[in-house]
């Protein structure tokens, strides 16, 4: 009898993760982009302190911070994938096919990257926005240059 118990709770649970896991498919995508930026931010920003403090700044405690965030993103991730799926008509809106997904998915990777470049700033570097401006004029002025020699 316990054994014939087991065997059901396990075909219950793999029938459960699969049933999940179908349902997550079409955002599996956002989902393990969202989870590689906090990755990335995570390590990131270990490397920065330990090269700013050393190795006796570190604290595991403060990486449990990492398993609340991750849950909140990819919760809300996955809520917007609900409200796509059940409330928006045919998960089309305004053209895009799961608008309200992607939308949640750039706002967290925006807050990954935003951290990213704060924690690059306390080493010294400089900041995204202004290296990327700085690209776009110098990108500006070599067509500027080119159009010239063109002429």
């Amino acid at each position: 009898m316990k054994q014939e118990t087991s065997f059901y709770l396990a075909t219950f649970f793999k029938a459960l993760f699969l049933t999940i896991a179908t349902f997550l498919t079409p955002i599996k995508g956002l989902l393990i982009i969202t989870g590689m930026a906090v990755f990335l931010d995570t390590i990131f920003a270990i490397y920065t302190t330990i090269k700013l403090n050393g190795w006796a700044s570190y604290q595991s405690t403060k990486l449990f911070n990492i398993v609340v965030k991750s849950f909140f993103y990819l919760g809300s991730i996955v809520l917007a994938y609900f409200i796509d799926t059940h409330i928006i008509e045919k998960n089309i809106l305004f053209g895009i096919n799961l608008l309200i997904s992607k939308a949640v998915t750039i706002f967290w990777i925006y807050i990954e990257c935003k951290s990213i470049d704060e924690t690059s700033q306390k080493l010294g570097n400089k900041s995204f926005y202004f290296t990327i401006k700085n690209l776009m004029s110098k990108a500006k002025e070599l067509k500027k240059d080119i159009n010239e020699i063109k002429e």
